[in-house]
């Protein structure tokens, strides 16, 4: 069983359990609380959302919580079904369409001063991994050296900045991070990273339909361009940074909670801890940390938020909990143990918590919670640094979270734990600068290992054990390329399936010339053992 069957049988969410979800998301009436001018409305158009303002709602009460058959489960397993594989439909240029798209090989990137130099661009494709054992099986990773020369024809030093991009995920940064040489040696880098790739789409059939509970991926290479070609991405991921220290906020922290342990026999199967309160929707937001049920009524004015009991082997227990709240104050907050999280549950249980109010602004609370989720998340290694992690935790949420101007339904109910900022595809950069001699050239090479695009195995696609690979030649790179070749090595462990480079590794053809009239290139190979 390879990692990807295992990672589909593990994630592998019924529709009819996610639509069932769906439909007992709770409405929330937004408030805008952040003015964040014409950068912020930069980044809204650079990543795509097809989502317009979901403000000013009202329903009746409605609540989930764990265990209950409204908890919208998982925030990797609600994912879209996979659309499956199709050679090129309209608008794209051949190959295949995955399901789980890693994204194109990216060229270098020089915003300023490239076009006065001249460039030259060797890949090597390495399938040695392929033969190798990985903990959940055979690698489909592609080693990969990226390296350029780049001239300076001019009679003057030209010392460039130039951004090496990639796709990856805070949760697999480790793994996805090339290391960056000049003239061979390890250049010293700055990484900046930019906002998801991707966009949202409803339940029903996909597309808008419906509240935008699911993440929409990008799924070809041509998403990236539209992504890249203008250059704001970049400069979005460079310079943008969301402070959030002149928002007022009212904090409720929740600590000593203490209840009954978990009894099925005796009727408690959960013990959890209700926050109820009044408000005024239209005049308050609520975030929170550790809270993870809700009940929602905008029309009464009231909310219930709710957390289950944390028991002694519970990583999360002794951390304080939080109700961030922005505008006018909550009122009557009241606290109460309950038999199970279920919003409908009635029983109650002798419980109790201590809860301290007291005044801050956003940014130093929205830290406070990013540091005990930092902590807490499943980092298979190395951590990312941590004010990289807060600075994307506060450019999604204030991209698409309760605060933003155009909120996401996926994250109606302010749950912090909730943001997929983690998990999500967004392409990475890695800074340096170089001096090239006048007269003169330097190399400048990224090696990497590189993820292969694939179907879901429960999709049941005719690319059941196909890995795509793609490739890019010029996207938002600013450099005049003279030549690009890519050469294949230990293609032993492949056989091809789909290309559209002119390899014929059966005749001795491992390395082409690519055409600089051609945008993207593309290699499909499975397993030689497997046919």
């Amino acid at each position: 069983m390879t990692w990807e069957m295992l990672y589909d049988a593990i994630t592998g969410v019924k529709d009819e359990l996610v639509d069932e979800a769906a439909r007992t998301r709770p409405a929330h009436r937004r408030v805008s609380w952040l003015k964040l001018g014409a950068a912020a409305a930069a980044l809204a158009m650079v990543v795509g959302l097809g989502a317009g303002a979901l403000g000013g709602r009202t329903g009746p009460s409605v609540g989930f919580g764990p265990g209950d058959p409204g908890d919208p489960g998982d925030p990797i397993g609600d994912n879209m079904q996979p659309p499956g594989s199709m050679e090129g439909g309209p608008g794209h240029q051949a190959g295949s369409v995955f399901s789980a798209y890693a994204g194109p090989v990216f060229p270098l990137v020089v915003p300023s001063g490239g076009e006065e130099l001249t460039a030259q661009r060797a890949l090597t494709y390495d399938f040695a991994p392929w033969g190798k054992e990985e903990e959940w099986g055979r690698s489909t990773r592609l080693e990969v050296t990226d390296a350029y020369t780049l001239s300076n024809p001019t009679g003057e030093d030209k010392t460039v900045t130039l951004f090496y991009p990639f796709v990856s995920s805070l949760h697999d940064l480790e793994h996805d991070t090339p290391a960056l040489r000049v003239d061979g040696e390890r250049a010293q880098t700055a990484l900046h990273a930019g906002g998801y790739c991707g966009g949202f789409q409803g339940v029903y059939g996909g597309g808008d339909a419906g509240p935008l509970l699911n993440l929409d991926t990008l799924h070809s290479w041509e998403g990236y361009r539209e992504l890249l070609a203008d250059g704001r991405y970049l400069e979005d991921a460079v310079g943008n940074r969301q402070d959030l220290s002149d928002v007022p906020v009212t904090v409720y922290e929740f600590t000593g909670y203490w209840g009954p342990e978990p009894n099925s026999q005796a009727g408690i199967p959960n013990p959890t801890i209700r926050a109820e309160f009044d408000l005024d929707y239209e005049k308050t937001t609520v975030l929170s940390y550790g809270f993870h049920g809700a009940s929602i009524d905008p029309d009464a004015g009231h909310m219930m938020q709710s957390f289950s009991i944390p028991r002694s082997f519970d990583p999360e227990n002794g951390d304080p909990f939080y109700l961030i709240v922005l505008g006018e104050d909550i009122a009557n907050l009241t606290t109460q143990g309950y038999a199970t999280g279920g919003a409908d549950t009635t029983q109650t249980v002798e419980a109790g918590v201590e809860v301290e109010r007291y005044v801050t602004d956003l940014d130093s609370a929205l830290r406070v919670a990013a540091e005990l989720m930092y902590e807490g998340w499943y980092w298979e290694n190395e951590r990312p640094d941590f004010e990289l992690y807060f600075r994307l935790m506060k450019k999604d949420l204030t991209a698409y979270g309760l605060i933003s101007d155009a909120p996401i339904a996926r994250y109606d109910t302010g749950w912090l734990m909730e943001m997929d900022f983690q998990v999500v595809d967004r392409v990475f950069y890695l800074e340096a600068d170089v001096t090239i001699p006048a007269g003169g050239s330097v190399t400048v090479a990224a090696d990497f290992l590189k993820q292969a695009s694939y179907d879901h195995y429960c999709g049941q696609t005719e690319n059941q054990g196909v890995y795509g690979y793609d490739l890019v030649t010029r996207l938002g790179s600013g450099l005049r390329f003279t030549e690009q070749t890519v050469t294949a090595v230990n293609t032993q462990y492949v056989r091809m399936v789909r290309q559209n480079y002119g390899f014929d590794w059966d005749n001795g053809v491992d390395t082409v010339t690519l055409d600089p009239a051609e945008e993207h290139y593309y290699l499909e190979v499975s397993r030689a053992e497997e046919n």
